[in-house]
């Protein structure tokens, strides 16, 4: 019975049942009368008050939850309504001893606690309230960019999707655009098609993360405000002086920060020209004063013409000077991150053996991006990993949980350093058939 009673208490404060099925947003069939709790305060009392009953007071947009009383009331000029929490307080019984010792020494007189009519309006509620009273269903959370909102909807609701792009506006006033997506990433520029469903057909996007700026066309790149933290947790383990090879930078969420907070030395990569035009603006933007060496190539071709020789580079200055440096190489590509470390197959099985570092810890350290729907993400994505590279990883390696993406589908991201056995393998002589197929063999063969 007390469930019962707690949902019809729910629905009190929702919008009216006549707003369901709307197509054309129509604000005034919000309109509602609703009852909600209050007592009479003493003027006097409110601040005291108000600080004691913060958590119990009524919270809803553009709705205070001290009001005037009416001219009619005896005591309208010493004392104001205090709205109450409509699901917490149902009658005198659910004030705790303590809340009514607090009333009496605030000289509040219980016997005033009644249900109020109030009138509550579009203005009233949030887009999460407003929008499943239209479609009768949860839409999935959306993403801002900027001054653009940015949907994924699904097929039942697309019929409303002007009415929920212009709710989305009406409550976020810094929303001025809403997007919603009509196709899957590409994996070649990783951008997707868009529609726009509410407000300016305006694309130039200026996000912030972290103190740094970001501008960008956002029909035209590729850019998630739920990386965020991943992209801190990355740059924070990158130091001074280190060096940063971001194979697939996008409009640069790493390579960014890790030049001018980590005043690390970076190369930055992106094949998108887009990607590539606002990387480079975006190093302006964000006055960066350290080494930061940006191109537009391909993954794998960034990888053997311009990664390449600068860690030989910077091996043979160890060799000569004993000076360690951190290579940090990311790969953030999750849908084909793990099949493109198969450029680093045999990368360097042409260097003189009196180059070849000795230590792990001067091969580049991998930050592989990757999704997987498998029951057990952490096994296969390893299991692929090691399958592409040819090698097992090594035992310090790590495998981090970035983000659930969908219902069965994670985003992982693999930390190793790359096996010296990979970087220095021979290539196969003509005739001998593809190396990758014959490691992966050998590693099914060790792991059965």
């Amino acid at each position: 019975m007390d469930n019962i009673d707690s949902e019809s208490e729910m629905l009190e404060l929702c919008p009216p049942k006549q707003v369901l099925g709307m197509k054309v947003l129509d604000k005034s069939a919000f309109k509602k009368t609703c009852k909600i709790p209050g007592v009479k305060v003493p003027i006097k009392a409110i601040k005291h008050m108000s600080k004691c009953m913060k958590l119990s007071m009524l919270r809803m947009p553009k709705l205070k939850p001290i009001a005037d009383l009416e001219n009619y009331d005896p005591v309208y000029k010493s004392h104001k309504l205090f709205l109450l929490n409509p699901l917490k307080y149902k009658s005198l019984d659910d004030f705790s001893n303590e809340e009514r010792q607090m009333f009496k020494k605030a000289d509040v007189d219980l016997e005033s606690f009644q249900q109020y009519d109030i009138e509550l309006c579009y203005e009233n509620w949030t887009a999460s309230e407003i929008i499943p009273a239209i479609v009768k269903t949860n839409v999935s959370g959306f993403s801002i960019i900027g001054h653009i909102a940015h949907l994924n909807l699904k097929d039942e609701v697309l019929q409303y999707k002007h009415i929920i792009g212009q709710v989305l506006m009406d409550k976020n006033p810094s929303v001025k655009t809403v997007v919603n997506k009509t196709g899957q990433i590409d994996n070649t520029f990783r951008n997707f098609k868009m529609e726009l469903i509410a407000g300016e057909d305006n694309m130039m996007a200026q996000a912030k993360e972290h103190g740094f700026t970001f501008e960008f066309d956002f029909s035209k790149v590729y850019w998630n405000p739920r990386l965020s933290s991943e992209h801190q947790r990355v740059v924070n383990e990158i130091k001074e002086e280190d060096v940063v090879y971001d194979v697939f930078a996008g409009v640069g969420p790493f390579a960014i920060p890790a030049a001018k907070s980590r005043k690390a030395i970076v190369f930055a990569n992106d094949l998108n020209p887009s990607s590539y035009e606002s990387l480079c603006k975006n190093i302006k933007l964000n006055k960066i004063k350290t080494e930061v060496h940006c191109s537009n190539l391909d993954g794998r071709e960034f990888i053997k013409t311009i990664v390449k020789p600068d860690i030989l580079k910077r091996w043979k200055n160890y060799m000569e000077t004993g000076n360690k440096t951190n290579l940090k190489v990311v790969m953030n590509l999750p849908a084909l991150g793990i099949e493109f470390t198969d450029t680093f197959q045999s990368l360097f099985a042409d260097i003189d053996n009196n180059i070849k570092p000795t230590s792990s810890d001067l091969l580049p350290y991998m930050y592989v991006y990757c999704f997987t729907k498998s029951e057990t993400p952490e096994a296969d994505v390893k299991h692929r990993l090691e399958s592409t590279i040819g090698s097992q990883l090594p035992d310090n390696s790590a495998i981090h949980n970035v983000r659930n993406v969908a219902p069965n589908k994670e985003m992982m991201c693999v930390s190793f350093h790359m096996p010296a056995e990979v970087l220095f393998r021979q290539k196969p002589e003509e005739g001998d058939g593809p190396e990758v197929k014959k490691r992966r063999i050998e590693l099914e063969e060790n792991n059965s």
